[in-house]
């Protein structure tokens, strides 16, 4: 961002600035507005950070003790963090756990996954219940009141308060989502309209507030479940915030995004080369190895921008391999030196698996679709003239710019006679060539 000439400013009111949050605080029920952790209730935003900083001491050079947690404990929740919280209060010493939630199963936001660990950890489920009263004893937490809920033939969620029940508990954990309750933040976001929840009123479509400058995503916009929803929110408010910028300008702008492409002095600079008559885009091309494995890996790097490309290493049907272990190893050039201190890289793949006739085709449909990127064939034949003029035809033939012949390449084949074992003759490279 700051590349592109974004100015960063830290430390500032949100009255004053632009600004971006999330859902920072938990979201607490009016029946426990005045609860605390000493008398056995948490949210979720307490309880598992508290759990992650003693059972993970890496993460920071605190040490702590795990929350001790005894009895039964009751989460309010039916999402991932409800779900984590009620199996991490199993590992801090609860006996018994009840996972209590406003819907039905079907209703569950939670990945199958987690809500499977909780049922093999011996969760209780209890759906259809709404938390309406706190029983305290002596001062702590004893246990909580629930009224059922029920959904109306519109959709919506009800409770009925004429039926109701009470569970033991010796704690609490709230983890029914997050909230925006300061004051503050809220008097910030004014003059943007904001709905029965405390989070902005926009438009699914544009992310677009009230106010036609101001857009919101992910958190604070109530829609987003996940990470991966929330980097889409931002990515689709991106284009709309660029439409309405152009026109305030008098600008027309597609509804549907695509991400504007940005260009600078630099796209000016011809980096071109000439080599042998044959003309390069640029300088940066791919080497005959693993990472041009497939003529469709090949396809990517020139969409990326690579100027050129040697085939993987490709001989006659009979000289086919099967390669064991076909990967990159990490090597050295400068002696026998082991670890992240290694300066190379060691390619220990024999020649290609695919046949002449894939390779040739392949070419020819690259050279196409690229016609201004470079293409090379790299071919390898054992001692045999007409094996070299038959498969140099053939490359030939498909279009490729120009042949890579593979006489001092050793591609661990000198047993038969090929790459390192055939240069190494030069009555052979002279007769052939």
């Amino acid at each position: 961002m700051k590349d592109l000439g974004v100015k960063v400013r830290t430390h500032s009111h949100a009255h004053t600035h632009l600004f971006s949050l999330g859902l920072p605080q938990a979201n607490r029920a009016k029946i426990f507005k005045d609860l605390t952790m000493d008398q056995g209730f948490f949210t979720s935003k307490d309880f598992l950070p508290m759990v992650a900083t003693a059972s993970k001491p890496g993460m920071c050079s605190c040490r702590s003790a795990l929350p001790e947690l005894r009895g039964v404990v009751i989460v309010l929740g039916a999402g991932d963090t409800a779900f984590d919280c009620a199996t991490s209060a199993l590992r801090c010493g609860a006996r018994r756990v009840f996972v209590c939630f406003r819907k039905g199963f079907t209703n569950i936001r939670a990945v199958p996954e987690e809500m499977e660990l909780a049922k093999e950890e011996r969760c209780e489920f209890l759906p259809f219940l709404s938390p309406r009263q706190v029983l305290l004893k002596a001062g702590r937490v004893a246990g909580l009141e629930f009224c059922r809920t029920e959904q109306s033939e519109d959709g919506e969620w009800l409770e009925d308060e004429e039926q109701t029940v009470r569970l033991k508990a010796d704690y609490i954990i709230s983890a029914f989502g997050s909230m925006l309750d300061d004051p503050q933040v809220a008097e910030a976001l004014a003059p943007v309209k904001l709905n029965r929840w405390g989070t902005p009123d926009i438009s699914t479509d544009t992310m677009q507030t009230s106010e036609p400058w101001v857009f919101a995503g992910g958190d604070i916009a109530g829609l987003a479940n996940t990470t991966v929803e929330s980097v889409n929110d931002g990515k689709q408010a991106s284009w709309h915030m660029h439409r309405y910028i152009q026109s305030l300008h008098g600008q027309a702008v597609s509804a549907v995004p695509k991400l504007p492409l940005f260009y600078s002095a630099i796209d000016a600079v011809d980096i071109s080369v000439e080599v042998c008559g044959i003309h390069f885009p640029n300088p940066f091309g791919l080497a005959s190895a693993p990472p041009t494995t497939s003529c469709a890996m090949i396809r990517r790097a020139f969409e990326q921008g690579w100027g050129f490309a040697l085939t993987k290493t490709f001989g006659l049907d009979k000289d086919l391999v099967t390669n064991v272990s076909p990967r990159i190893v990490r090597g050295t050039t400068s002696g026998p030196l082991f670890g992240p201190g290694q300066s190379s890289f060691l390619n220990i793949e024999l020649i290609s698996e695919k046949t002449a006739a894939y390779w040739c085709q392949g070419v020819a449909e690259l050279k196409k679709d690229f016609p201004n990127n470079v293409v090379i064939s790299s071919i390898m034949c054992s001692f045999n003239k007409s094996d070299w003029t038959e498969i140099a035809k053939m490359a030939e033939a498909s279009g490729a710019d120009a042949l890579e012949l593979n006489l001092s390449c050793p591609h661990g084949m000198g047993e038969r006679g090929m790459g390192l074992a055939c240069g190494q003759v030069c009555s052979v490279r002279s007769a052939y060539f």
